[in-house]
Order: structure tokens, then sequence, then C-alpha cells
């Protein structure tokens, strides 16, 4: 998430993050236990097509992000 979206959250009162499921299973934080995460998406981009301008092409990942401590967790 990007600073204005963080900066509207908090000047609306929205409550960080949420409590996310994977696999059936909460995702807790390994590092503090946390279990309210930011979510987003990343591109996994590969050299090959950057190269040849086809990022759009590749794969991305879910990011998830400790409303604690920062932790990132990647999930495919």
């Amino acid at each position: 998430m990007g600073f204005m979206e963080e900066f509207k959250k908090g000047l609306n009162g929205d409550e960080p993050g949420e409590v996310c499921m994977i696999a059936g299973k909460s995702l807790v934080c390994p590092h503090c236990e946390g279990n309210r995460f930011y979510v987003g998406e990343a591109q996994l981009n590969t050299a090959g097509l950057t190269f040849l301008g086809l990022d759009w092409a590749n794969h991305s990942a879910k990011v998830y992000e400790c409303c604690a401590c920062g932790h990132l967790e990647w999930f495919f």
C-alpha cells in the first residue's frame, strides 16, 4: 500500500489490515504472531520476458504484510 492510501485510512478511522485464511488455516505472522495483514499483489518478473517487453505475461503473487511488524509473506 502506498503512503496516500494509508493516510486516507488513518483519516477515515478504518481498522488496518484483515484476518486472512490461506488453504483453510489462519495466517499468523511467524515473527510477532500478529494476525492482521495488508494484502497486495506483486508481479514476479523474469529477465527474458522483461527483455521482450512482455512483463504483463509474468505470474503474480499475493503478498501479506503484517500490520504489527511489517513482515512479508508471499504466496504464489
